[in-house]
């Protein structure tokens, strides 16, 4: 058999569906050549990462089609958070999500119902119980690059406990389970998109409890978005594929704070104008380091994707004029790391009543200094990364005929 080869490329148009949680949109494909050898349809695909600040393409997987016409191709969205906002067996990793699999008296797993032991969740901890004589698996994905680590503790049971429950990754045991041993700690090796982690436990005739606590995923991503994709085919062939898009903070070093409105970085504020951010500048994160090439700038506002935005405004009458100091104190909740900067805003006449900050979410963000002009670029408020959301640009998927 020779690997298969792309056929045609079918151009599909995205219609979006925007939710803070969970999204569904669906792409409809285009006939073609229906001579093509029968066989099951698959997808194929890749996982993707992205800045919290973007919003980037959706990435569709290849379609592998039994007689080359798809109906439909869609996929669903769901949103988690990852990293230092949460912890323990919750949100992606909440028990619910495991998968429950039985484990055969060959070592086989059988995907044909629940097994007889349960994962449950306590206040801090999970436990993974085994009534007698029951043997299960219980895996889950990882949906982002980092690493795992949970404490383990036994109750009950033979004190041959390495017999009894075991951790694999991708199918192998890990060697950090020591023979004997009735508690530990587990600290696994580096993990990508996709890996399987598994818990498998295997009872005789008295049952026993595994006790899992101190539960976390480290990684660099915040949250992850899960795509569920299903395509369909005329034969009534239905194909799945689950694609992980891991969310990533900006780089910290990477803040660039908005010049001074002082008539030398910037003209002063003429007298009645706006001071108000939006019209004299957020900080931006700057993915270059170039204040001149605006196409890699990304505006922090006060939800700031991973970071914590704050300002305050200091006003100093100055003969007829007005002199605002704002200060600026950028913080990043996970890393503990702040920055700060006084930023000179100048205004001719007196200086206007009133300089707190607008509340969030109202306005469209100008460059620096510059009111925008009817045919200017206009930067989001709102963080459509974190909600799902998805670039309105048409797509291509790849349909490819069956392996001969």
């Amino acid at each position: 058999m020779r690997a298969p080869t792309p056929v045609n490329f079918f151009l599909i148009a995205v219609l979006a569906a925007i939710h803070p949680i969970w999204g569904i949109s669906q792409y409809t494909a285009v006939d073609a050549a229906s001579s093509w050898e029968e066989g099951p349809l698959r997808l194929e695909g890749i996982h993707q990462a992205t800045n919290c600040l973007k919003q980037e393409e959706v990435v569709p997987p290849i379609v592998y089609a039994p007689d080359n016409v798809i109906t439909y191709l869609t996929y669903q969205d769901q949103y988690f958070r990852l990293g230092c906002a949460v912890s323990g067996f919750t949100e992606y990793f909440a028990p619910s999500r495991w998968a429950a699999l039985k484990i055969n008296g060959d070592g086989g797993v059988d995907v044909t119902g629940a097994p007889n032991s349960i994962l449950v969740e306590g206040a801090n901890r999970a436990s993974v119980i085994a009534t007698p004589r029951s043997a299960a698996s219980y895996r889950i994905a990882i949906p982002a690059e980092g690493y795992v680590s949970f404490d383990w503790g036994y109750i009950g049971g033979s004190n041959l406990l390495n017999q009894q429950f075991w951790i694999e990754v991708n199918g192998v045991r890990a060697e950090s389970m020591a023979e004997g041993h009735t508690a530990g700690s587990f600290f696994s090796n580096q993990l990508f998109s996709g890996d399987i982690l598994s818990f498998n436990i295997v009872s005789e005739d008295k049952g026993f409890e595994i006790q899992l606590s101190n539960f976390e995923f480290f990684s660099n991503a915040i949250g992850v978005i899960e795509r569920q994709w299903e395509a369909g085919a005329k034969n009534g062939q239905q194909g799945h594929f689950t694609q992980w898009v891991s969310v990533k903070k900006p780089d910290f070093t990477q803040v660039i704070f908005p010049g001074n409105c002082d008539g030398i970085s910037y003209p002063l504020i003429e007298s009645g104008a706006s001071i108000e951010p939006e019209w004299t500048g957020y900080p931006v994160i700057d993915e270059d380091g170039s204040i001149a090439t605006t196409h890699d700038q990304y505006p922090l506002t006060d939800d700031g994707c991973a970071f914590s935005l704050k300002w305050e405004d200091e006003v100093l009458p100055d003969n007829g004029n007005c002199i605002v100091f704002r200060h600026w104190i950028i913080s990043d909740y996970c890393g503990d790391n702040v920055q700060d900067y006084t930023q000179v805003i100048k205004m001719r006449g007196s200086c206007p009543e009133g300089s707190s900050p607008l509340p969030y979410g109202q306005f469209d963000i100008p460059e620096n200094g510059n009111q925008n002009g009817a045919g200017d670029p206009k930067y989001s408020v709102s963080n459509g990364s974190l909600q799902a959301a998805l670039n309105s640009n048409p797509v291509e998927a790849q349909l490819v005929s069956p392996a001969e």
